[in-house]
Formats: C-alpha cells, structure tokens, sequence
C-alpha cells in the first residue's frame, strides 16, 4: 500500500487530439487553416502508434481525432505546472508537425509551460487549448504532493571597494 499521496498520483495519461481544418473566407491568401481544437483525456486512447481518424468532414471543414498520445508528468518540472495551474487559463500544449496541404500531426501533448516555450523557441509549431477537467484534477494533486517551492534568496552584491573597482 502506498505511503504518500504522491505515489497515488498516476504520472502519464492516454489523451487524444482533435485537429480541425477551417475554412476561411476573409483571406485571399489562403483557403483555410489546420488548428487544434481540444485534447480529451481518457483509458479509450491509449494506444501503441500515433494514429488519426476522420471525425467529421463537409464543406465547412475536416475533424481529425489523434489517438495514442499521453500526458506524462515529471517531477523536476512541478515548478511549471505550478503556474500553468495559477495562470488565467489553464492550458495543454499540443506540439505538432505540419505539412504543406497535410493536417497538423500532434507528437507530444504537454502541461509545462516551460517544455512549450522550449519548442516555440525552435520554431515548431504548438498549439495552445483548455486542459480538460479530468486532467486539471490530476495535475493539481500531482503538484500538491511533489511540488517544493523554491526559497527564495537575497543575491548578495560585491564589494566594489575592495575588489579593486573604485
């Protein structure tokens, strides 16, 4: 039986990725655009490969549900679930691969702000949606029982004096 509310906590969850394709009208530079639309977290998406299914299509536009992705949590990165959780609006990130003509191919599917920015740097493209329930409850008791915030300390400044500076 497990000691603490920390090894309770699952650390990886089986979500899926809604890709959506949208018209657009107001452009004459482009016809339309692939976005993220939600993730929905869930045991039904577990899965061995990445892999998508088309949901819905018409003239409006295409849906795409990628399945056989996770959310996986890690300790040393509590501090940035931490903020994402007191930010205005909660957020998974979506890192994707996108092709010219092709629908957006989710490959990782994040809560850390700091794993997100680290893409964004690269110039990949990540997708930014509401975190579903199921995994806000979650993230809030995995950071309850690891997150150790750090202390805060007062830089100490150098003498210029007696470093030879003045």
């Amino acid at each position: 039986m497990p000691d603490s509310l920390s090894e309770k906590v699952l650390q990886q969850f089986p979500v899926a990725v809604l890709v959506e394709y949208q018209a657009v009208h107001d452009n004459r530079w482009i016809d339309g655009r692939w976005v993220v639309t939600g993730v929905i977290a869930g045991a039904q998406f577990a899965d061995d490969d990445v892999h998508s299914k088309l949901v819905h299509s018409s003239a409006a536009g295409q849906q795409y549900l990628w399945t056989g992705l996770s959310v996986t949590l890690h300790t040393d990165d509590t501090e940035s679930y931490y903020c994402n959780l007191m930010s205005d609006k909660p957020s998974a990130f979506i890192i994707c691969n996108e092709g010219q003509d092709e629908p957006l191919q989710p490959f990782i599917v994040t809560l850390s702000y700091g794993e997100a920015t680290s893409y964004m740097e690269t110039d990949v493209r990540v997708e930014r949606v509401d975190i579903p329930a199921e995994l806000y409850r979650h993230l809030e008791q995995y950071v309850l029982a690891n997150h150790v915030p750090e202390k805060k300390k007062k830089r100490k400044r150098d003498n210029w004096k007696e470093a030879g500076r003045g």
